[in-house]
């Protein structure tokens, strides 16, 4: 394939699929400059997009309660008394069935560090906090973000408290925490 016809399959595949000039250029110039052989599998690019439902299963309950009623729920066990938060259905020391248990959503940092950069769609300011907390009641910690203003004044031992978005969707990013003041 000629310079020409190159610079065409590039453009023709960045504008049907969205992939970078740069992206395109550096995985396929081998291919498309002959270096590799005719009997050497032939890759292209391609785009898969997938929609599909998915069932959280026996937390559902822990998910609603969030995005329905702004509330958390823990699971206790009946034998051990153990309490999971994040939940789970089933104890890991007894292996029997946990029942459900409304919990305040106070609590206290257990460890944090706080992030100058992210990727993640959820974070709407920077720097935030990622912390693990251990909600009052519970006998495990979780990992969640913190929104504040003054990331210097967070640190282990530091109580805090779950606020909970406009806009919930059933997911662990509906409720944060924030400093007690």
């Amino acid at each position: 394939m000629n310079e020409a016809e190159r610079e065409k399959w590039y453009a023709y595949h960045h504008h049907k699929y969205g992939i970078p000039l740069e992206h395109l250029k550096r995985d396929y110039e081998e291919e498309l400059s002959g270096k590799t052989t005719v009997d050497a599998p032939l890759e292209v690019p391609d785009k898969m997009e997938i929609f599909f439902k998915y069932s959280l299963g026996q937390q559902s309950r822990f998910f609603r309660e969030l995005r329905e009623n702004k509330k958390i729920y823990g699971a206790r066990c009946p034998e051990c008394g153990k309490v999971y938060c994040p939940p789970r259905s089933h104890c890991s020391l007894c292996y029997k069935p946990t029942e459900w248990i409304p919990l305040e959503g106070t609590g206290v940092i257990t460890a944090c560090t706080v992030q100058y950069f992210t990727t993640s769609a959820f974070i709407r300011k920077l720097p935030f906090i990622c912390a693990y907390v251990r909600l009052d009641g519970t006998d495990f910690i979780m990992m969640t973000n913190m929104e504040v203003e003054d990331v210097s004044r967070i640190k282990v031992g530091t109580r805090v408290k779950a606020h909970f978005r406009d806009e919930r969707h059933g997911a662990i990013t509906d409720v944060y925490f924030r400093p007690v003041v």
